[in-house]
């Protein structure tokens, strides 16, 4: 009887903390919008700002591009239930943007399995070892699974509830009723690298063509003329950017390490300049800031705004976490 009495008190318990989890007011069942979940840019602790991701509403289905640390708390700060994330874009490897998937899946997974309903899988797209990645994330949740499932054995395996898909090569990724998501190369991996398959390591941005309009997720990226063609007359890009003197860890003395990482930052991220160049020979319409890379400085934002406008005269806005763009009042 006591075990009983623990074991409900332990559902009752999850089940609570789950609808608490859930913000009062829901999305519009037909928005169109972006909604930047994370601005911060690299892979650091950052108190103003979450890891890189974005999210995609368009007519209230929800796509996930990206999932740095702190995505699901994030989603559930925009007003998003984690288990209502079916279809996840990872557009390149780098921990700052993938470190929030296995709390996203395990959240997924006992969110989904505790309401009793059945899903069809998560979908994950991504570069070449997204499926890797994807099952390392469900193997690390195979550890508190199994001691959930000994007491609540009819939760569902979590193993039949994501799926990994590698995109190896440009062109469409992936297309529904909704979306047709185009992915190129960028440059922002300047040096060769391989996984265990001997697949070599990608990075991607996506263009998502909709009812609503185009928007173009650069990513992480140097200046790119395949990033530059794929955005050519869009809605909507959404860019990386990087002020030049700010916010990047450096050493504090000469080393192949310092630069190492000096040709990285230089060379695979974009300035707000080179943003405007892109954003102008494109043709978009708005260009919107994220994954910033700024340091401290109190007038950042303003920077980032006349370095880009310096060379695109369209509309420029500066991210921060959980801005909302309503693609249908563009």
């Amino acid at each position: 009887m006591l075990k009983l009495l623990i074991a409900g008190a332990l559902v009752a318990g999850l089940m609570f903390e789950t609808v608490q989890a859930q913000p009062a007011k829901a999305t519009p069942s037909q928005a169109n919008e972006i909604v930047l979940l994370g601005t911060h840019g690299g892979p650091s602790a950052d108190p103003l700002r979450s890891e890189p991701a974005s999210l995609l509403l368009i007519g209230g289905k929800p796509y996930l591009i990206d999932a740095g640390a702190g995505v699901a708390r994030q989603l559930a700060a925009a007003g998003e239930r984690v288990t209502a994330i079916r279809t996840i874009f990872i557009t390149h490897h780098h921990l700052d943007h993938t470190a929030g998937l296995e709390p996203l899946i395990a959240l997924s997974w006992i969110g989904t399995g505790l309401s009793g309903r059945t899903e069809p899988p998560v979908q994950v797209f991504g570069p070449p070892a997204t499926d890797f990645l994807v099952k390392a994330a469900i193997n690390y949740l195979s550890v508190s699974e199994r001691i959930f499932r000994a007491g609540i054995p009819s939760l569902p395996d979590a193993a039949g509830m994501f799926v990994g898909h590698d995109i190896d090569h440009p062109g469409l990724a992936y297309q529904d009723d909704r979306v047709k998501v185009t992915a190129v190369e960028n440059t922002h991996f300047g040096h060769p690298s391989y996984g265990p398959d001997g697949k070599k390591d990608m990075s991607f941005s996506y263009r998502f063509d909709t009812p609503a309009g185009s928007v173009v997720f650069t990513g992480d990226t140097g200046p790119s003329e395949a990033v530059t063609r794929l955005a050519k007359g869009a809605d909507v890009l959404v860019s990386e950017v990087l002020l030049p003197g700010g916010g990047a860890a450096r050493p504090a003395r000469a080393t192949p390490l310092a630069g190492e990482l000096a040709e990285h930052m230089s060379r695979e991220h974009l300035t707000p300049e080179e943003v405007g160049k892109m954003a102008t020979a494109a043709g978009v319409k708005t260009v919107i800031l994220t994954h910033l890379v700024i340091g401290p400085a109190p007038d950042a934002a303003q920077r980032l705004e006349a370095e880009v406008r310096k060379f695109y005269s369209g509309r420029v806005i500066v991210g921060r976490d959980l801005l909302r763009f309503d693609l249908s009042a563009r």
